[in-house]
């Protein structure tokens, strides 16, 4: 009956999944990523809102309807059967889920479709099982997954503070430790109209990622337990946000990989250089340090506080500043290449490179809460833990840093 709005909705959380993995816009601009999760949450509303209407239609309760029929997918049908969604990563999304995970936690009552969603995500969190390794330690999810749109908002939240943590390219593919990316191509050629067209000879190789295990528990007292639903996420959002934010952009730019139980970080496989001198002396020569002239393509120059402080009060000869430091526009450009302060590089240290295109960011396994409860001190320990994984195309960036 409403099928064709199913459709479209399903089409267009498509193309926005397809953009937040890409970490761009399909005409390649920045993504707004307030404004997308914002979309999502009115999509899923809609659904939600279709299929309610549905069920009152056919003389169905709301509260007992059974699970909606999937709904064709318009970007991979193609007059086929088309392939299931996992039920997992479909319940995560949907606004009954949301509502009774925030139930749960909160110790309240839920409806039957609140119900069924958690039961579907109880189910559902045994397929996360991943068989132990000579390297990896097995993981079976005993907690509640936090819902997808609240995922998206605490990501939201921690790239804030960070540009780095925001431009890199950002994937949920539980249980992926490995991507193939292409490194070396022949070049094309031209041909004549009746020659055949030459192979290209392609070499890729995969990027295999280290894992880190992230956690953290908060402290909510009982009579805190008593706030809305929408104010409990709110709540969570700002305290995970403050516990794993240093962890997490740290280890992104820091992190040495297996050895410390950490992701690999940019630093970890990307070109050193030490300078002297000025920073702007470091980066004029540091631009010339890329193997590979693709490299530079979309590249960005992320800088140290210091450094933009550096530059702001640098003066000329006759003892006026080159940047006036009062009221100014600050540095924007550096040889044409877009400049951004991030507080998380350590003094005189410089990134420059494309990120989002470079640095693969893999939630491997998804964010989950579980509930300790006390009833001596009158409160619930609500500790979050997941798996993420990290790791740079090796030569794909330059990592400057000032000599001692």
């Amino acid at each position: 009956m409403f099928e064709r709005r199913k459709a479209e909705i399903s089409r267009r959380k498509g193309e926005i999944k397809r953009m937040l993995e890409a970490g761009k816009t399909d005409s390649g601009e920045a993504l707004d990523i307030d404004a997308l999760t914002a979309e999502v949450r009115a999509l899923n509303d809609e659904l939600a809102d279709l299929e309610r209407r549905e069920a009152a239609i056919n003389g169905i309760d709301g509260d007992a309807e059974p699970a909606p029929a999937p709904v064709p997918n318009p970007l991979t049908d193609e007059g086929g059967e088309e392939e299931p969604v996992p039920e997992a990563r479909g319940i995560l999304a949907t606004k009954e889920y949301r509502s009774a995970f925030a139930k749960t936690i909160l110790g309240r009552r839920l409806t039957t479709a609140e119900q069924r969603a958690l039961d579907t995500a109880l189910t559902t969190t045994a397929t996360t099982y991943v068989a132990p390794t000579a390297s990896v330690d097995g993981v079976n999810n005993g907690g509640l997954f936090i819902p997808s749109d609240i995922g998206l908002d605490l990501m939201a939240k921690i790239a804030l503070d960070s540009p780095i943590f925001r431009d890199i390219r950002k994937t949920s593919i539980p249980g992926l430790r490995s991507f193939p990316y292409l490194e070396t191509i022949s070049p094309a050629k031209n041909v004549k109209e009746k020659d055949k067209s030459p192979e290209l000879s392609a070499k890729w190789v995969n990027l295999n990622l280290a894992l880190s295990e992230i956690a953290a528990t908060i402290a909510v007292s009982w009579r805190l337990k008593s706030m809305a639903i929408d104010q409990f996420f709110t709540f969570l959002v700002d305290e995970l946000a403050d516990q794993v934010k240093d962890k997490g952009i740290i280890e992104v730019i820091y992190g040495n990989g297996a050895t410390g139980d950490q992701l690999k970080g940019i630093t970890a496989d990307a070109v050193s250089y030490t300078y002297s001198g000025t920073a702007l002396d470091g980066i004029g020569v540091a631009l010339g340090k890329f193997t590979n002239k693709r490299h530079k393509v979309g590249a960005k120059i992320y800088v140290a506080p210091d450094i933009i402080e550096q530059i702001a009060f640098t003066k000329e000869t006759t003892g006026g500043y080159v940047h006036d430091p009062v009221n100014g526009v600050g540095v924007n450009t550096i040889a044409g290449y877009a400049v951004e302060k991030d507080p998380y590089l350590n003094d005189g240290e410089f990134i420059i490179g494309n990120l989002g295109r470079y640095y693969r960011f893999n939630e491997h396994e998804a964010l989950s809460i579980a509930v300790d409860t006390s009833g001596r001190n009158r409160r619930d320990d609500y500790t979050a833990w997941g798996i993420w994984a990290g790791a740079l195309q090796p030569g794909t960036v330059v990592h400057g840093s000032k000599s001692n």
